[in-house]
């Protein structure tokens, strides 16, 4: 018993570190609190707010190699009141070389819907990690590689009432999905009267009242995912113009429009991401009668 009982503390006490081929792994609080590596954590500009806006500036100070787990579901607070805090929305796992710097950025979504998003000048701190519905969700986003914007209205759900039956986009195949595991994970009811407005029923895109219209060319050598989306002056996501996640190879000319009459602010920003990367930004003021 007593053999038992050694084992167990050292269990215990080897927990949140352990050896492995690439060095020793802790998790990131872990690692900060032991003063095994110097980070700042920073905001991404060239990634909108539900994919990659995060980024992680991480350096060994020691002697010997170590992995650094940055875990689902651990949240990020921003050092400003006016800046979103953050939440993982995927695993990452960073192994470094003795006195190594690295830089990189990291899957995040927003838990704070009507405040601003980040930019470069942003910078954060570590919070609490999440074990609640929280981190189930995002465990399935890490799962279905849902780094859009259906993940984020159904982190939304959960911190901000974003209403589930307007969880919704391109793909409804995989709002239904979300709208059924958030009625899951709330145990509630799914809403069976589904609004068909132009804001939250995306089939009805060509139904435009008063329309503004554009159109972006752009060429890439791989299959890539692209999404055009409609940001308003707190770079926020108002809604997806366009979205396909396995677009093929080569030049295309993708076609926008939106309805003025639902989106009524002064200024909007149209961006065209591929592959989580802001890779055009527009800046549109619409005319107004």
């Amino acid at each position: 018993m007593k053999n038992l009982l050694i084992l167990f503390v050292i269990f215990i006490t080897l927990s949140s570190s352990k050896p492995t081929s690439l060095g020793i792994a802790y998790d990131l609080k872990t690692a900060i609190e032991k003063k095994l590596v110097a980070c700042e954590l920073t905001g991404n500009t060239d990634s909108p707010h539900y994919y990659q806006p995060l980024q992680i500036h991480i350096k060994n100070l020691t002697d010997k190699s170590l992995q650094i787990k940055i875990p689902n579901g651990q949240k990020i607070s921003s050092d400003s009141l006016k800046i979103q805090d953050l939440i993982i929305t995927q695993e990452e796992l960073i192994a470094l070389r003795p006195k190594e710097k690295e830089s990189k950025p990291l899957f995040a979504m927003c838990i704070q819907q009507f405040k601003s998003a980040s930019n470069n000048e942003t910078t954060y701190h570590l919070g609490k990690q999440t074990s609640d519905n929280l981190k189930k969700l995002t465990e399935e986003i890490e799962k279905n590689k849902s780094h859009n914007t259906l993940g984020q209205y159904s982190i939304w759900a959960l911190t901000n009432d974003f209403p589930i039956e307007e969880i919704g986009g391109f793909d409804e195949e995989e709002a239904f999905q979300y709208q059924n595991f958030m009625a899951d994970l709330l145990d509630i009811t799914l809403p069976t009267n589904i609004s068909e407005s132009y804001k939250t029923y995306y089939s009805q895109t060509k139904t435009l009242k008063r329309s503004v219209k554009g159109m972006f060319k752009y060429k890439f050598h791989k299959q890539s995912n692209v999404t055009i989306g409609l940001f308003n002056e707190q770079d926020i996501i108002v809604r997806e113009l366009y979205s396909n996640p396995t677009e093929k190879a080569g030049e295309h000319l993708f076609n926008y429009a939106f309805d003025t009459n639902t989106y009524e602010d002064p200024v909007y920003f149209i961006r065209l991401i591929i592959n989580g990367e802001i890779k055009i930004d527009f800046k549109m003021e619409p005319r107004r009668t």
